[in-house]
């Protein structure tokens, strides 16, 4: 076998947090038909499928079956390995077994790839949610696999050092971005332009940091993950392979990797059947002798980085304006409204930073009065949301003499603190409308901050925020964000008790 030419296939797989955080519910969803809602739609089209996929014999006959996640590179969103825990663990167990086996399979460095938490665009979150982010994405990761992270994926891999920076001071040893986010790179002592996606993409990278740290980097295949994505080649799966081994390019005694990534919905939900695609590439690929299927910690771990790569601050791979796609008009859209405007973007940012950056002096100032360190205890409620004891936590994070109304308040204030974080999930702006599913569902965490706030605090935070959602409009009717909150959120404000399965027992 030639131990200088590699492939690794990666899969980013996510679904946002879809419950109403009122009910506790995911609720119907009809366009998710004829599922209840999408999470269970794509776990029956995708989820589930990759975990026996089908590889046929001439004949038409199922002649094996894989569970792709044992062979491809992964990295799986937190809110969606919370929902599938509970509403498909069969699933769910398979995903975690597959790394497990994974790490036997490449050298103790497994297929799974570490999150941060809810999939918000880390270059537009303050440094102090960057952190918390990838405490709790890192703290996750650990107690659904058993192992601390290799590498870590970045949201819709929007990057900036600062972020870099963060993952490199806990512990993360790599990312993934796209070809066109690098700048520049450094080869033989003279630095080159590779802006365009000029990048060699079949080697690593070092991006140096503050403080003299350091991270790895991979910049994808662009092209090929995008022929992938939309352009059929998961027609055929000995395509695929021989597309990946043809990436490759001549020998020239160097090591070298042919990567891709993609959603892991690909594999199944966007393109029918795409699992069996897959299956039958990995299969293929395993039984070349001139390549070998690997994960990014096993190649780093036998080839580290000799290059060092400056990369794009502010940019992503899906907005060709940077990460203009979450804060403005920038034009990029799904493309099913292309007459239609994304206006309401920025006021929807604003709305909601209005809400976190107000609630910061109540959390630093009387979370004081409670807890011991605010901050830390923030970073460490991540113990609570996965399921941990509150009065265990408690005993490390509050003052010794707090009573139960301060411990109760604590609670509150974290649970708030947990909540602004998930309303900045990326979704809400990802589409064409303020009205659409996703951005109610951003709304919705937006209402439970405020409801809780009303309650915990005594303040009312919904005027101040809803006289910033009237600016938004909306494409589908003459309402605004104001009306959205009003009619999608509100009504579901409806006894003030925490959802069934929440993190918090404040109340």
């Amino acid at each position: 076998m030639s131990q200088n030419s590699y492939v690794c296939i990666h899969g980013h797989w996510y679904q946002p947090p879809r419950e109403n955080p009122f009910t506790g519910e995911v609720g119907v969803q009809p366009s998710a038909a004829p599922f209840a809602n999408w999470n269970e739609r794509i776990t029956a089209e995708c989820y589930e499928p990759n975990t026996r996929a089908e590889i046929l014999g001439e004949d038409g006959s199922v002649r094996r079956r894989l569970n792709n996640y044992e062979r491809v590179s992964s990295d799986w969103g937190p809110t969606l390995l919370q929902w599938m825990e509970e509403h498909a663990p069969e699933t769910y167990q398979r995903v975690v077994d597959a790394d497990a086996a994974s790490l036997e399979r490449f050298d103790g460095h497994g297929t799974a790839v570490a999150h941060t938490y809810n999939h918000t665009i880390m270059p537009l979150s303050n440094r102090r949610d960057k952190r918390t982010q990838i405490l709790w994405g890192i703290a996750d990761f650990r107690h659904r696999f058993g192992r601390d992270p290799e590498g870590m994926w970045l949201p819709e891999t929007a990057v900036d050092l600062e972020s870099l920076e963060l993952m490199a001071a806990a512990g993360i040893g790599y990312t993934v971005l796209a070809p066109y986010q690098a700048a520049s790179v450094l080869d033989g002592g003279e630095w080159s332009d590779v802006v365009g996606g000029l990048v060699d993409t079949r080697v690593p990278y070092t991006v140096q940091l503050f403080g003299g740290k350091s991270i790895a980097v991979f910049f994808y295949n662009g092209p090929l993950s995008q022929e992938i994505a939309f352009n059929g080649v998961l027609e055929d799966g000995s395509i695929l392979a021989k597309r990946l081994v043809q990436a490759l390019g001549e020998p020239n005694g160097e090591a070298r990797l042919s990567h891709v990534a993609t959603d892991g919905e690909t594999y199944g939900h966007h393109h029918r059947h795409g699992e069996m695609a897959l299956a039958r590439a990995i299969e293929d690929l395993e039984a070349d002798p001139e390549v070998e299927l690997t994960t990014y910690g096993a190649f780093l771990a036998e080839h580290p980085p000799t290059r060092v790569a400056r990369i794009i601050e502010g940019t992503s791979w899906s907005c060709a304006h940077g990460i203009d796609r979450w804060r403005a008009d920038c034009g990029c859209h799904t493309g099913q409204h292309p007459e239609w405007n994304q206006e309401w973007r920025a006021h929807l940012r604003a709305a909601l930073d209005f809400l976190r950056d107000d609630l910061v002096g109540d959390f630093e100032s009387r979370g004081a009065t409670v807890m011991r360190d605010p901050w830390a205890a923030r970073d460490a409620y991540i113990e609570v949301i996965l399921g941990g004891s509150p009065d265990v936590f408690l005993d490390v994070h509050a003052h010794q003499e707090s009573g139960a109304e301060q411990r109760r308040l604590a609670l509150d204030l974290l649970e708030i603190q947990y909540r602004a974080m998930l309303m900045y999930t990326s979704c809400g702006w990802f589409f064409d409308d303020i009205s659409g599913l996703e951005s109610v569902f951003v709304l919705r965490q937006a209402g439970w901050v405020i409801d809780l706030a009303r309650k915990a605090l005594d303040r009312d935070l919904e005027p101040g925020f809803l006289e910033i959602l009237d600016q938004a409009r909306s494409n589908v009717d003459a309402r605004t964000g104001r009306d959205v909150y009003l009619e999608e959120v509100t009504p579901h404000m409806e006894t003030g008790e925490p959802p069934s399965g929440a993190p918090s027992a404040s109340r």
